[in-house]
């Protein structure tokens, strides 16, 4: 049987055959998404290696995780993984671009620690007022870096479950965080 030409493909056919282990399933993935997930990382972080990197780390995740991840739309999963992957470099590239600064930048290192902090216990805060199944699915997936079938295996529940609780726990997140939400 010849070999399919992947340009011809649709992305729920390259994620079947991703979960074969078609490494030219993975090629194809990569070439299609790179540049759109490179610009929405780095349109954010601003650090061309950051932004590099946090596509790569995605792209080897989808690779690693091919045969336990259920993924509804890879497009979303891809930009989503992204956004996660910038919201956790973010101090990792203020403190990058504060060491190219001169001895007066103590101050912004300061302020982008204090900002950085009041982000956090903002996001705390609001991922505590999420009822508790929500906070359950967000910390598993988000925090743990769980798939959606890990998360419902592991709270005994469906993986539609699991996608409509993390929904409901990212729309409550962003209207708590308003504009400082990265997410």
């Amino acid at each position: 049987m010849p070999k399919p030409v992947y340009t011809n493909l649709t992305d729920r056919q390259l994620l079947y055959l991703l979960q074969q282990g078609d490494e030219a399933a993975l090629a194809e993935i990569y070439g299609r998404y790179w540049s759109k997930l490179y610009l929405q990382a780095y349109n954010i972080i601003r650090d061309r290696q950051i932004a590099e990197d946090i596509v790569q780390e995605v792209i080897v995740q989808l690779w690693i995780k091919r045969s336990v991840n259920e993924i509804a739309s890879l497009n979303a999963w891809l930009y989503t993984c992204v956004k996660y992957q910038v919201f956790k470099a973010l101090p990792v590239a203020r403190a990058k671009i504060n060491t190219m600064e001169a001895p007066p930048a103590f101050v912004a290192d300061t302020d982008s620690l204090l900002m950085t902090k009041d982000f956090q216990r903002q996001l705390d805060e609001a991922v505590a007022k999420l009822p508790a199944k929500c906070r359950d699915v967000f910390n598993l997936s988000r925090k743990d870096h769980l798939s959606t079938k890990e998360v419902a295996v592991r709270l005994g529940i469906s993986p539609k479950t699991v996608e409509n609780q993390l929904t409901i726990a990212l729309r409550r997140i962003r209207f708590a965080l308003g504009s400082a939400s990265p997410l």
